[in-house]
């Protein structure tokens, strides 16, 4: 069934990647995700999986050597999307100086032939003194291999320990190994380079690169003649109409930041609209602009003119591309908010509850003291704090667990989100706190109509609370479904895995199931199915190649080789089959060990 919400999130093919003493960590690898506006969403997985990491990149709170190497978050919200840029003096000063620029480089694009033909004879050049596309490509899948190993072999030599006897042997062959894999690398550069030496000795003895800088230069020469003849014409008013939009644009785009920011953005910007132009690009089209900006700031498309000349644009903001702390203001805690697991961690111990919610509610929405007093008394009232008037005033360590958790979900509610991440937030609780909080969390989501990703381990959570289901494993989505589809019909073993973990299922004087092994090194680069080394349904294939995100339905989704049509028919686990009538029969053994009890 197709979901007819609106699409507040769309995460394409994200990496993430983290520097950790001079190693690179691959902590997430290729996710799409797309998240809908008041829906209900799980992230389940080991520790480990990157549930936590794949959710920080939301708000931009990865650590300081945490990067997005690759991908897209792209947020639909209509007040961040929305921009006006005021009529200043100082905006129009910027947008008459990328007038006539772009007027400029519109020369440059209107003779971009001679760019191509300049291009193509240092092609030529490079062809005759550099080794060959074929070659190149040889000698980079070699070195990329020796990458490859030289990384996997040194992680190995780190965990090796010098004074156990077994492991001495293994110590020298290794470090032999990775002696010799150097020596390859090197031996691969000294080749391209003697080879490289003798077509530049050839073609100076041929007189190529005379030739070829003689040709190059009447090229430019004869280009620079062409321009000055075309100064003297006018440009059309098409062209003219096109420069001056993208100068609108180019200040809504900047408008927001101070000047010295803006200083530097608009240098960006006109490198690369004069690079772009002058390869003959199509500065109409939107997926050129998108390149031009992508290096400096968002792109704002404009929209219309208001009567006291200010303009405004409408932009898709993509967290992934957000540089600047004051744009993550804007998103952070205001539009996006996380409750973590461990409040004691997120309440300061020496400022009062009442501090502690005002500070953000004045931090993110323009009001007075006073009325951001009663907003915060509002919400602890909301969040079932008793007697919120006088609890306003005291200290963390006056509120008990399950109370101090509710204070983090206030302040996290405080500025009414969009989203609202709940990183495991019932971990440290009891159980009859965790039922609590769960609970709140639901009707709070109802009453105020947020978008809920709850991240946890825990799939009794997940039943009482998640609408779909997103299961990671290293670094992946590995399943993605409704919560119906992925409890009573799992298609990937490691969710197979994590169902028979249940300890519901368990029986007496049975030992309950663990999963073998653990979770990949994130650090070795990972060749086909991450999960296959502890799976009993692995198939050759999947130590190889790594699946596709198989279709199952309109709402499930599976990585795995078992859904290839050509792949062997394996019914899932018996522990989980029929897994809804096994669980009513449980919970209906505990009503009525309950109610014997009460007898009693």
């Amino acid at each position: 069934m197709e979901n007819k919400r609106k699409l507040l999130l769309e995460v394409r093919h994200l990496d993430v990647q983290f520097n950790v003493r001079g190693r690179v960590l691959n902590a997430i690898r290729d996710i799409s995700l797309e998240i809908y506006d008041g829906e209900s969403i799980a992230i389940v997985g080991e520790s480990g999986s990157g549930k936590s990491v794949f959710t920080k990149t939301f708000a931009g709170m990865l650590d300081s050597n945490g990067v997005i190497a690759h991908g897209k978050i792209k947020f639909y919200d209509e007040e961040l999307s929305k921009t006006v840029a005021p009529n200043t003096k100082h905006n129009k000063r910027i947008e008459a100086l990328f007038f006539k620029k772009l007027n400029e480089f519109t020369l440059l694009e209107l003779t971009s032939d001679y760019y191509y033909k300049i291009q193509g004879l240092e092609e030529e050049y490079l062809k005759a003194t550099k080794i060959t596309k074929q070659e190149k490509e040889k000698y980079d899948a070699r070195l990329k291999q020796i990458d490859d190993q030289l990384n996997e072999d040194t992680n190995t030599l780190q965990v090796l320990n010098f004074r156990v006897k077994e492991d001495r042997e293994k110590i020298y062959e290794y470090r032999q190994k990775v002696k010799s894999l150097k020596k390859e690398k090197s031996d691969i550069y000294r080749e391209i380079k003697i080879i490289e030496s003798e077509k530049k000795k050839t073609a100076h003895e041929n007189g190529l690169d005379t030739k070829t800088k003689n040709e190059i230069q009447a090229l430019k020469l004869e280009r620079k003649q062409k321009i000055e003849e075309l100064k003297t014409q006018d440009l059309s008013e098409e062209l003219l109409k096109r420069n001056d939009l993208r100068a609108k644009e180019v200040v809504l785009a900047i408008c927001r930041f101070n000047y010295k920011i803006q200083f530097k953005l608009i240098r960006g910007l006109l490198r690369d609209f004069k690079d772009f132009m002058n390869r003959g690009k199509d500065i109409n089209n939107p997926k050129q602009l998108d390149k031009i900006y992508f290096r400096n700031t968002f792109r704002v498309e404009y929209k219309s003119t208001n009567e006291d000349g200010s303009y405004d644009g409408w932009t898709v903001v993509d967290c992934a591309r957000v540089k600047f702390s004051r744009d993550w203001q804007k998103i952070r805690g205001c539009k996006i908010a996380t409750v973590f697991q461990d409040p004691m961690t997120s309440l300061n111990p020496i400022l009062t509850i009442g501090k502690q919610i005002t500070s953000v509610i004045l931090k993110h929405q323009r009001c007075s003291a006073s009325e951001a007093k009663e907003r915060a008394i509002d919400i602890m009232r909301k969040v079932g704090i008793p007697d919120p008037e006088h609890r306003f005033y005291d200290y963390p360590f006056q509120y008990s667990g399950g109370m101090r958790q509710r204070i983090v979900i206030a302040i996290a509610l405080s500025c009414q989100p969009k989203i609202l991440i709940c990183d495991e937030p019932t971990t440290a609780l009891d159980v009859t706190i965790q039922a609590q909080i769960i609970k709140l969390i639901r009707d709070l989501s109802k009453e105020l109509g947020f978008t809920t990703v709850y991240i946890t381990h825990d799939l009794g959570v997940v039943a009482n609370v998640a609408e779909r289901v997103a299961v990671l494993y290293g670094g992946q989505i590995v399943e993605l479904g409704t919560v119906e589809e992925i409890f009573y019909d799992p298609k990937h073993p490691y969710t197979w895995a994590l169902l028979s973990s249940l300890p519901q299922l368990s029986k007496r004087q049975t030992d309950l199931f663990s999963i073998p092994g653990t979770p990949p090194s994130l650090y070795n680069k990972i060749v086909g199915d991450a999960f296959a080394p502890r799976s009993a349904y692995a198939m050759a294939i999947d130590y190889v190649k790594e699946p596709p995100m198989f279709k199952v339905s309109e709402t499930h989704f599976a990585k795995t080789w078992l859904l290839d049509p050509r792949a062997p028919k394996i019914e899932k686990p018996e522990l989980i089959t029929n897994l809804h009538e096994k669980m009513c029969e449980i919970y209906k053994n505990v009503n009525i060990a309950k109610e014997g009890e009460n007898n009693e």
